[in-house]
């Protein structure tokens, strides 16, 4: 499963990035705190496929399709 087929108030784990992500996009990921057991909750979906506010920690950011789609993620 990855991370844009998590519904709003669902919390997950990450599993792990693709490794074909582009580099300099898995090292920014990496920087966030994208990494394997990390827990990360969807807040907001927003319409017509807009990016995802997901919080991974005490942050919150945004993620697009494209990018989302490409990180594997477990339920709890």
């Amino acid at each position: 499963m990855t991370l844009w087929e998590i519904k709003t108030k669902q919390t997950a784990l990450i599993d792990g990035l693709d490794p074909t992500l582009v580099p300099a996009v898995m090292q920014r990921l990496t920087e966030m705190g994208f990494a394997s057991g990390q827990s990360i909750q969807c807040l907001r979906r927003s319409p017509f496929k807009g990016p995802i506010v997901l919080q991974l920690g005490d942050c919150v950011y945004s993620l697009e399709q494209d990018i989302a789609d490409r990180i594997n993620v477990s339920m709890n």
